[in-house]
This record gives C-alpha cells, sequence and structure tokens, in this order.
C-alpha cells in the first residue's frame, strides 16, 4: 500500500495534466448526460407537434452534445495516456537509477528471473493506475455532484432515487470487488514474478537442465505457478463479472424509481410531463461514469502488489551509499588497500584483513581457489561494495569519497560471463564507447587478436554474435568482452575469471593478447587459473579470505606450496591439451 501512495503523490509532478485528464472525462460524460435528456426532451417535446422554432434549441443542443461527446473522450484518453507514460517514463528512470545505485553486489540480492519480471510485467502493471485505477474515482465522484445538481433542479424527489443507486454502485460495489480481489491482485503479481523468474531460468539453463534430467521438475514447478495464476485471474474475472451485473441492477433500480416519482410528479401537476424521458435519461446516464469502478478497484490489489514490489527494488538497500561531498578523482592513479575487512551479515568475515598497494601501470594477479573470495575482492576494488572494516584508496583519497560517475570511468570491470548482447560484433564493442567510429572499433579487435577473424567475416563488423554470443567461439567472446573495455579506455581494468572455462592452449592465448593489449593500464586479473600470471608484476595468492603468498611468478614457484599446486594443475591440462591435439 505505501508504494501505491507513493505513486500516487508522484502525481503532484504533473498537476496540468491530471486537470486535463479529470476535466476532459467529466465534460465526456457531462456530454453524454446532455445528449441524452436534451435528445429525451426533443422527442417528448417533438410528438406534441410544437412549431418548429420551438424544437431548434433542442435541435442544436444534440448535435452540440453529439460532437462534444466525441471531442472530449478523445482529449479524455489523450490526456490520460500522455499522463500515464510520463509517470511510466518517470518510474523506469527511478528503477534504472536504483539498479545503477546498486550495482553488482546489490542487484544479486534479487533472483535474476524475478527481477525481469518486475523490471518488465510489474512496470506495464503500472501503466495502467492512473487511467483504470485513479482517474475514474475522480471522474465518478464530478460526475455523481453535477447528476444530483440536475437532479435537485428538475424534480428535487428524483435525487434520491438517482442518486442512491449511483452511490451503491460507486462506493459499495467497487468496495466489495476491492476487498474481494486484493489477495487476487497481489497473487497474480507475486505469483507471476515467479513464473517469469522460472522460465527465464529454464530458458538460460536449457542445457544443463536437460543433461542432468531435471526438465521434468522443473517444468512442473513452472506449471504450478502458472496454475496458480490462472486461479487468480479466474477469480479477478468473476469479481469483472459481479461487478457489471450489479451496476446493471442497479440501473434498473434507479431507473424504475425515478420514473415512479416523475409519474406521481406528473399527476400532482408540479413536472411538466416532457421532463419525464428527460428525467429517466437522467436515471440511466450518471452510471457511464461509475461503470469502470469494479474493474479499477479489483485491479487496485495487483496495481498495489505490482508498486510494492517495484519500490523494493527504489528501497532495496545499497551496498555503497553515495558521498555527501563528492571529491573528483585524482590524478594519481594509486591503488592501496589497507586493513580491509569484509563481514557476512551473520557476523562471519569473509575477507581480509587485506593489505595490497597496486601502482599505476602494473600487472596484478590474484589467485585463489573457489571461495577464497576473490570476486568480493574485486567488488571492493571497483566500489560495489564498501569493506566493513579498513579503507580502499586511489590517490590517497577514499572510494567513498569520490564522485562515483568519475570512479567509473576509471575503474572498469568485467567478469567472467563476458556478456554479449543480441546484435552486431560493432554494437556490442561499440558499448565501451558509443561516439567511437568503426576504425576504432577495427583497431582494438586488433588490439586483442581478432582483427583477422573481423576481416573474414562475411558481414564484418556488423556480423551477428547472437544471443549471449551464442554464434561465436568462448575464446572469441571473452576477446570481444575484453575489446569493449579497452575501447572504454579506463586507465585501471578489473578481470574476474577472464579465461574461465577456457581450454588451456585458448586460455593462454587470451592471457597473451589481454597482457599485450593493455600497455600503461593498471590491470587486475583475478582468477582461479594461474594461466599467463608468469608475465605479472606480483602475483597474489588467496585463500579462505587472507593474503597466504605474494611475490613474482618465480618466487611464488619456490615459496609457494599451494601456488606450486596450482600452477601444476594448469600445466599438467597443457600437456594433456598437446597430447590429445
Amino acid at each position: 500500500m505505501i508504494g501505491f501512495r507513493r505513486l500516487v503523490a508522484s502525481l503532484t509532478a504533473h498537476p496540468g495534466r491530471v486537470t486535463a485528464s479529470a476535466t476532459a472525462g467529466v465534460a465526456a460524460v457531462g456530454s453524454s448526460i446532455g445528449l441524452l435528456t436534451v435528445s429525451a426532451y426533443l422527442i417528448s417535446f417533438a410528438a406534441l407537434q410544437p412549431p418548429l422554432l420551438d424544437l431548434t434549441l433542442a435541435i442544436v443542443g444534440v448535435r452540440f452534445f453529439g460532437i462534444s461527446r466525441a471531442v472530449f473522450r478523445y482529449l479524455e484518453r489523450l490526456a490520460s495516456h500522455d499522463l500515464s507514460l510520463r509517470l511510466l517514463a518517470d518510474l523506469r528512470a527511478r528503477i534504472a537509477r536504483a539498479l545503477y545505485r546498486l550495482g553488482p553486489a546489490g542487484v544479486a540480492t534479487f533472483r535474476a528471473g524475478d527481477l525481469v519480471g518486475r523490471v518488465l510485467d510489474d512496470v506495464d502493471e503500472i501503466q495502467h493506475v492512473f487511467t483504470r485505477v485513479i482517474a475514474p474515482p475522480l471522474i465518478a465522484v464530478l460526475v455523481a455532484a453535477l447528476t444530483l445538481f440536475l437532479a435537485v433542479v428538475w424534480l428535487p424527489a428524483s435525487a434520491p432515487t438517482i442518486l442512491i443507486p449511483l452511490l451503491i454502485a460507486g462506493i459499495v460495489v467497487p468496495w466489495i470487488a476491492q476487498r474481494a480481489g486484493r489477495a487476487s491482485g497481489a497473487a497474480i503479481a507475486d505469483d507471476r514474478g515467479v513464473l517469469i523468474g522460472q522460465t527465464v531460468e529454464i530458458i538460460e539453463g536449457a542445457r544443463a537442465v536437460v543433461a542432468l534430467g531435471e526438465e521434468d521438475r522443473m517444468l512442473a514447478s513452472a506449471d504450478e505457478a502458472a496454475t496458480r495464476v490462472a486461479l487468480a485471474e479466474r477469480r479477478t474475472a468473476w469479481l469483472h463479472g459481479f461487478g457489471d451485473a450489479a451496476i446493471l441492477a442497479l440501473i434498473g433500480v434507479s431507473l424504475v424509481g425515478t420514473l415512479w416519482v416523475a409519474a406521481a410528479a406528473t399527476r400532482a401537476g408540479t413536472l411538466d410531463g416532457v421532463m419525464v424521458a428527460v428525467l429517466a435519461m437522467l436515471a440511466i446516464t450518471p452510471f457511464e461514469a461509475v461503470m469502470p469502478l469494479p474493474p479499477a478497484f479489483e485491479r487496485l490489489g495487483r496495481s498495489l502488489g505490482a508498486a510494492d514490489r517495484l519500490f523494493r527494488i527504489v528501497d532495496a538497500e545499497s551496498p555503497t551509499e553515495p558521498p555527501s561531498s563528492p571529491q573528483p578523482v585524482p590524478a594519481d592513479r594509486t591503488l592501496r588497500v589497507d586493513a580491509v575487512e569484509v563481514i557476512a551479515s551473520g557476523g562471519e568475515r569473509i575477507l581480509g584483513p587485506i593489505d595490497l598497494t597496486v601502482l599505476p601501470g602494473a600487472a596484478i594477479g590474484i589467485v585463489g581457489e573457489t571461495g577464497a573470495g576473490k570476486t568480493t575482492l574485486a567488488h571492493i576494488l571497483c566500489r560495489f561494495r564498501d569493506p566493513n572494516l579498513g579503507s580502499v584508496t586511489l590517490g590517497g583519497t577514499d572510494l567513498r569519497n569520490l564522485d562515483p560517475a568519475g570512479l567509473r570511468s576509471t575503474v572498469g570491470y568485467e567478469d567472467d560471463r563476458a556478456f554479449l548482447f543480441r546484435g552486431s560484433l560493432v554494437g556490442n564493442v561499440r558499448i565501451g564507447d558509443s561516439e567511437a567510429t568503426d576504425d576504432d572499433v577495427r583497431a582494438v579487435l586488433e588490439r586483442v587478436g581478432l582483427g583477422a577473424w573481423a576481416a573474414d567475416l562475411l558481414d564484418g563488423l556488423q556480423h551477428e554474435v547472437g544471443e549471449g554470443g551464442a554464434s561465436v567461439s568462448g575464446g572469441q567472446r571473452r576477446r570481444i568482452a575484453l575489446a569493449r573495455a579497452l575501447l572504454a579506455d579506463f586507465p585501471i581494468i578489473v578481470l574476474d575469471e577472464p579465461v574461465s572455462g577456457l581450454d588451456p592452449m585458448t586460455a593462454e592465448a587470451v592471457m597473451s593478447d589481454l597482457l599485450g593489449a593493455a600497455p600503461r593500464r593498471t590491470l587486475i586479473v583475478i582468477t582461479h587459473r594461474p594461466v599467463g600470471l608468469d608475465r605479472m608484476d606480483e602475483i597474489v595468492v588467496l585463500d579462505n579470505g587472507r593474503i597466504q603468498d605474494r611475490g613474482t611468478h618465480e618466487e611464488l614457484l619456490n615459496t609457494s606450496a599451494r601456488y606450486r599446486g596450482m600452477w601444476g594443475l594448469v600445466t599438467s591440462g597443457d600437456e594433456q591439451g598437446a597430447s590429445s591435439a
């Protein structure tokens, strides 16, 4: 409910459009009232065969209200949808800023598929909030006031017969729909998020799912979520039908009651007989404004669920806090880690204490087994999260005090996925620099060893790499990701598992191209396989969140049994790869 209130509060940024939409909506329903009541008056009065001149005003009124009804309805749709799309754009911008603020460490706290469902499905649900949830009650209130005024002017006794059914239709029926639909709406939002999340996971992990024989179980789980969504939607459909039937019944009650008091007033001589038909139309037409209310209040539960889920992203606690007085990034690129410790929410220390100095232009390798704390250290260096204890400085300035945009343009990061977007080769590389020319892209591809390959492609730089790089090899995908990072011209590049999943020969070639392509840059390579690290300036061995050994490749081979064992696995893999070739 809090999320919905915040969504409604965002309307204050567009007061003119809210007023225009509500005014046009009231004018459209008012024109409908005018059209039917004046038409009824014209037909009833014409039956008495008066002079044609006496009918002129009514005839003009029918034409005016007939045309104005369409015009005002169009203006109402135009204003309300314009407002909805602006609110949607504002919300999407807030979500994008929240995701940027959370960074990889913060986003990882959400289930990937569920996050996709929130960003896509829940945002789409919110676009109907104003047109289907907020605007209809506003219009109904104003139309009810107009109806009451006309009823009191024409026949005060008809006011209760019109207003009471109208209030029941506008308050009681929507309240019942809202009460009954709240649980269904929230269930639809939650279960649809689960369904989307499971679907995304099945698609992304299709090969592993089939290979492990888990397709039946995972499909059954997705079917259960789909069944829950279908049941909730079926309940909302029943509620929608109930609302329509109840309002139709109340229209009948209002019409019969109004005709009863109008006939009595005509017999008593207090009402012109011509006005009987006019009051009958007045009893029917205002219900046009309350017809959307039951579905609006029924949809309110779904909108509440979607709003709450979206604002949980906006309100998610970031692993980092923006500085109150951001400082510019210093020219000195010395990166220093002083007594850094990271403690999990349960109190367990997962990293530290760590002391590390990376000089400008140095090439540093950080190795360790899975779970040693390598990725956590990478996130600390890029300030995707802050340490619980200690500090990380760049040029003597704590990363927590640096301008976030400046830091992002200084320290680049590429993780082990080396994700490629569906599209062209040039489009994926140009993500690093949107203003790069084709020649710039060819030059950086040459630096990472893909120049000849790109030149031989039939489509050249327009070659489609496929979803996630499906049409290129693993080594090519890594090199394309590296080219993207180099094109961004980061002074400091942090690469997390750049050769993960590659065979030894390809891994060695990628590392060779990496070291040759990034001269005069600070390069930090984090890996569990010390492939190509023999050319690093320093290698740091992590274990259980702490630095166990450090030195050059040759020094560690002589002094570190742990590093020697990891290097032995690499060399034995090379020999096996060579023999199998």
